[in-house]
């Protein structure tokens, strides 16, 4: 009889111990448009454009003519996908489009953040999945405090500009969401 309660109160222990880990199931999201694919942990809300979903208090951020998903960790830290229409030709053209988008998501957040002001902007390379995107970095200050970072990776496929923009307060979730990002595919 002693034997059975000592595996009975073990059996228990680890159903319990079981239960109070964290989940670290992913959900897969895919987009045909540019054959692209990331996964994202489960705590992730993936947000529903067509109902009034807050980001912020402000959803001019996700409510784009091309939106391909929203997830967000909170109202605070979250990341956009989306794309515009390109027809111009050459690379000068192309980078001139994506540094437009930065200001143009910047005059949003603006909305978001009306105090707030333009601090450290800086642009870099970065490839994701074997192909080169323009990463812009960006950080809002009021005063000497930064409260919002923002970093938008950019690049041109055919006539379409793919623009994922994250937005953070966190430092640790900006980190994690970028680098979600930086795991993701795209086929060639």
């Amino acid at each position: 009889m002693n034997k059975l309660r000592s595996i009975f109160v073990i059996f228990f222990v680890l159903i319990t111990l079981s239960g109070c880990k964290k989940s670290n199931s992913v959900v897969d999201f895919y987009d045909k448009t540019f054959d692209w694919k990331i996964s994202v942990p489960d705590d992730y809300e993936k947000v529903d454009l067509k109902d009034k979903a807050d980001i912020k208090g402000d959803m001019a951020l996700a409510k784009k003519n091309h939106t391909i998903v929203v997830f967000k960790k909170d109202e605070a830290n979250y990341f956009t996908v989306n794309y515009d229409d390109f027809f111009g030709s050459d690379t000068r053209s192309l980078d001139l489009n994506m540094r437009l988008k930065d200001f143009l998501i910047l005059k949003d957040i603006g909305k978001i953040y009306p105090k707030g002001k333009m601090g450290d902007y800086s642009v870099s390379t970065e490839n994701i999945s074997g192909l080169p995107f323009r990463k812009a970095k960006i950080e809002i200050t009021e005063g000497e405090k930064k409260i919002v970072s923002v970093v938008i990776f950019s690049r041109g496929f055919n006539d379409k500009i793919f623009v994922n923009s994250i937005i953070y307060e966190d430092e640790d979730a900006g980190k994690e969401m970028i680098d979600l990002f930086k795991k993701s595919t795209f086929k060639k």
